[in-house]
């Protein structure tokens, strides 16, 4: 987990793993440490004549607020290893990372004999960590915590030589993060890892960021966000019962990728209502073929934003890709109701012309038959001499309907995209995210 020098020295306890358990009084014995008649002068005895890292009168419970000081500084370094999932219907976010908390506690002895030139750290048993006093950091609105191992919990403490305290941990955290989908699939997500104090408040304590902040893997991969992580500076969280707390976060923003969206939504959509103006190009009177055209795209269209809802999250208002598909669904069904009013047209005016025809073919019959030699005279009916003109209006709204329908719709269509891009692009999407 952490780079360690091989030439640190690993103190083990003589007890078994569970010594955790031991009373506080025993701590001397927790050390492997020699007698102070085996030792140089430069390691001491406590007032008892034992010799440990703990002298009699430490106290696990005081805060080691150095001299001349007010707070104890508690100083932290995260390293996130890997996000292994972004659950947007439980809204949470589940990665691994290091964390490292650095603090002093002046009280404690560390054994000079175990330190060499090549560090100043050595490494004390994870298990002493019960005996001594260590900062009271939970994660803030952590819905799991996990430890992964093997055989021994992934934890080290070391000490240097001034009693500077190292404790790094390896951890699994699932964290709620409030996610907002209205930009969907141009949304950015704001999640935030708080670590905050829980026993000591902010004139005990004071949390800080140590100078390398946050370490990102390389090996850091999502399928379909670019994350970001941020640290902010050290805060104070108040409570009910307006005590501080001390408190530092990471700001961790989610820039969902464009690609899959746009390749298999937003263009296959767009074509499909592309197709759908193709019926405008085939003839009025061939009713079947453009009637199943029109139909299939519709079909089509609907299926496809069934599987786009299945798809996206669960949420009760419309986002960003709900108002594309429906807009899309819209333009086609037009097509289909203008087509339906175009056929009603074009057989109402072919209805009302062989109407009118078949009386004037008649009444030019009769004449024929009614003229005698010499006579000129012709045998005309009342009102026969003047034409019935509902079937040239009709012709007329029909050439209408299907001309102007079709730049009414590339218009609408055109204006919908210059509003619906530049909105939504600018919402919730950078430019690092589109890939």
């Amino acid at each position: 987990m952490d780079d360690i020098d091989e030439s640190m020295v690993l103190f083990h306890s003589r007890f078994p793993a569970h010594s955790d358990q031991i009373h506080p009084t025993n701590a001397s014995a927790l050390l492997t440490v020699p007698s102070t008649s085996e030792v140089d002068g430069s390691e001491q005895a406590d007032d008892n004549g034992r010799d440990g890292l703990f002298p009699a009168s430490y106290d696990r419970f005081a805060v080691p607020i150095p001299p001349g000081e007010d707070v104890l500084p508690v100083v932290f370094s995260v390293k996130v290893r890997d996000i292994f999932a972004i659950d947007e219907a439980s809204m949470d976010i589940t990665l691994e990372w290091y964390i490292r908390m650095y603090w002093t506690d002046h009280r404690l002895r560390p054994p000079l004999r175990y330190f060499r030139d090549s560090s100043p750290w050595i490494n004390i048993d994870p298990a002493h960590t019960s005996q001594m006093w260590i900062p009271t950091v939970y994660i803030d609105h952590a819905k799991e915590i996990t430890m992964p191992s093997l055989l021994v919990l992934p934890r080290s403490h070391r000490i240097t030589k001034q009693g500077l305290m190292r404790y790094s941990t390896s951890v699994i955290t699932k964290i709620a993060c409030p996610m907002d989908f209205t930009a969907y699939p141009f949304d950015k997500q704001i999640c935030f890892m708080r670590l905050e104090g829980y026993q000591y408040r902010t004139f005990e304590v004071e949390y800080s960021w140590h100078e390398t902040g946050i370490q990102i893997s390389n090996s850091l991969r999502t399928d379909h966000f670019v994350a970001n992580f941020q640290i902010d500076g050290n805060e104070r969280v108040q409570h009910e019962n307006s005590a501080t707390f001390p408190s530092v976060q990471v700001r961790i923003s989610l820039y969902r990728k464009m690609s899959y969206h746009v390749m298999n939504t937003y263009i296959p959509s767009g074509l499909f209502v592309i197709v759908s103006w193709l019926t405008f190009f085939i003839p009025v009177d061939v009713v079947p073929g453009r009637m199943v055209l029109t139909i299939t795209t519709l079909l089509t269209m609907v299926s496809m934003f069934s599987t786009v809802r299945s798809e996206s999250p669960k949420v009760s208002y419309a986002k960003a890709i709900d108002m594309w598909m429906f807009f899309c669904i819209i333009l086609v069904f037009t097509v289909l109701v203008e087509y339906t009013f175009v056929i009603y047209l074009h057989f109402r005016a072919k209805k009302l012309g062989m109407a009118q025809t078949k009386p004037q073919a008649f009444m030019e019959s009769f004449n024929k038959s009614a003229n005698v030699a010499g006579d000129q005279a012709s045998v005309t009916v009342n009102g026969t001499a003047s034409e019935d003109t509902r079937p040239n209006k009709l012709a007329v709204w029909e050439v209408r309907l299907e001309k102007y329908t079709i730049v009414f719709l590339l218009s609408v269509f055109f204006i919908f995209n210059f509003i619906y891009w530049p909105f939504w692009l600018s919402y919730g999407i950078s430019d690092n995210s589109l890939y």
